[in-house]
C-alpha cells in the first residue's frame, strides 16, 4: 500500500510524512502517517487523532497500537495518523493557526483553495479514500470530559444503508457502554460526514477524556482508546482475537438535547450526573461567580432526556455547549449482538 511517497509491502510497517500544501509564509504542516500492510489481503482501517490539536487521548492510544501491532499477522491494513493537525497540536489549539479554521469542517477540501483546504483535500484523496473504516478520535480538550462514541444519524432508520448498518455494528464493537448520534441539523453542516460516506467509508468518532477528568481518568481513557482500535481490527477480521467491552450492553442515545451556556461567563457547576433522567425545566447546571459565589445564571433542561457522558466542569468562557442529553434509541446486548463486519474488497 502507498500514501504519497510512503510505501509498505505485505508484512511491513512503514512511516513517513505526507507532504501537503504550504502557507503563504512557506510553513508546511505535513502529516505523519504509519502504514501497516498485512501479509494477507483484507480491509483497511484508518485511525486518526488530533484533528483538533488539543485533543490527545487518541494520539497516545494510536501510538500504543503502533508499538505493538505485527503486520505479519494481519489480513488487511492499518493506516495510523497520530496527529492530523500538527500546528494545532504543537500550539495546543483546537484549530489551525494557518487560517484559524477547524480542519474537521473543511472536508473534502479543495484542490485549489487556501492552505488548509488543500491540506484536507490531499489527505482526503490520498488517505481517506483508501479506507473501509475510519476512526476519528476526539476528546473534551481542556474544558470538558467525554466518554461515548459519536456517529452520524441514519437518514431513514427503518431502511438503513449498508454503511449505516456497518457503522452501528462497529460503534458497538468499539467497546464503550454509551454511544450517541445527533439528529441532522443540531450542529451546523454535515458536509464532512456526507463526503466521507459518499467515498464509501464507514466513519465514527470516539469522544474520550479531556478537561477536569484528565488527571483522574487519563490512563484509563488512553487504555480505552487503544482497546477500541484492537476491537475494531478484530471486528473487521484484520487480526484475530476476542472483543473486550465495558460491560454486557451498549446504550445508544438520540442526542437531541444540546444545552448552551448563557451569555455570561463563570464557573460552570453541573447539578445532574451521567445517566440522570432530567425533566423539562429542571436545572441542569448553574454558572457561578468563582470569587463571590453569586449564581450568575441557571441552565434549565429543554426537554425530558438523560445525561450522556459528556459535559463541562470548568471556568466556562464564550459560546460553548455545556450539556448533551438524549433519549434511549437502543440498548444493544453485547452477549448476543453480531459485532463482526465483512468487507468485499
Amino acid at each position: 500500500m502507498q500514501v504519497g511517497n510512503i510505501v509498505a509491502s505485505p508484512g511491513e510497517h512503514a512511516f513517513g510524512y505526507l507532504d501537503v500544501a504550504k502557507s503563504r509564509s512557506g510553513f508546511s504542516a505535513d502529516i505523519p502517517v504509519h502504514l501497516f500492510c498485512g501479509s494477507e489481503p483484507g480491509p483497511t482501517l484508518l485511525v486518526e487523532a488530533a484533528v483538533h490539536g488539543s485533543e490527545i487521548i487518541g494520539t497516545i492510544g494510536i501510538l500504543n497500537v503502533v508499538e505493538k501491532l505485527d503486520p505479519t499477522k494481519m489480513k488487511g491494513n492499518l493506516i495510523a495518523v497520530p496527529v492530523l493537525n500538527r500546528l494545532g497540536f504543537e500550539l495546543q489549539d483546537r484549530g489551525s493557526r494557518i487560517d484559524g479554521r477547524d480542519l474537521l469542517r473543511l472536508f473534502p477540501g479543495k484542490a485549489k483553495g487556501a492552505a488548509n483546504d488543500r491540506l484536507v483535500h490531499r489527505y482526503f484523496e490520498e488517505v481517506i479514500r483508501q479506507a473501509d473504516v475510519m476512526i476519528d478520535f476526539h476528546a473534551g480538550g481542556r474544558t470538558a470530559y467525554e466518554r461515548y462514541v459519536c456517529f452520524a444519524a441514519d437518514r431513514d432508520p427503518a431502511n438503513r444503508t449498508e454503511i449505516e448498518q456497518k457503522r452501528r455494528q462497529l460503534v458497538v464493537a468499539f467497546g464503550l457502554d454509551a454511544a450517541a448520534y445527533f439528529p441532522r441539523g443540531i450542529f451546523t453542516g454535515t458536509e464532512t460526514e456526507d463526503s466521507i460516506e459518499a467515498a464509501g467509508v464507514v466513519m465514527f468518532q470516539p469522544e474520550l477524556g479531556g478537561g477536569t477528568g484528565w488527571l483522574v481518568n487519563g490512563h484509563s481513557d488512553v487504555a480505552v482508546a487503544e482497546r477500541g482500535i484492537w476491537n475494531v481490527l478484530k471486528a473487521m477480521g484484520i487480526i484475530a482475537g476476542e472483543i473486550e467491552t465495558d460491560g454486557a450492553a451498549c446504550t445508544i442515545y438520540n442526542a437531541a438535547v444540546v444545552l448552551w451556556k448563557p451569555p455570561v461567563d463563570g464557573l460552570f457547576i453541573r447539578k445532574k450526573g451521567f445517566g440522570a433522567l432530567v425533566q423539562e425545566g429542571e436545572t441542569y447546571g448553574i454558572l457561578q461567580d468563582p470569587y463571590t459565589g453569586e449564581v450568575l445564571a441557571t441552565i434549565p433542561n429543554t426537554r425530558e432526556a438523560t445525561v450522556i457522558p459528556s459535559g463541562q466542569n470548568w471556568p466556562t468562557v464564550g459560546s460553548t455547549s455545556v450539556g448533551i442529553l438524549g433519549s434511549i434509541d437502543e440498548v444493544v446486548d453485547l452477549r448476543t449482538a453480531k459485532l463482526s463486519v465483512t468487507f468485499g474488497k
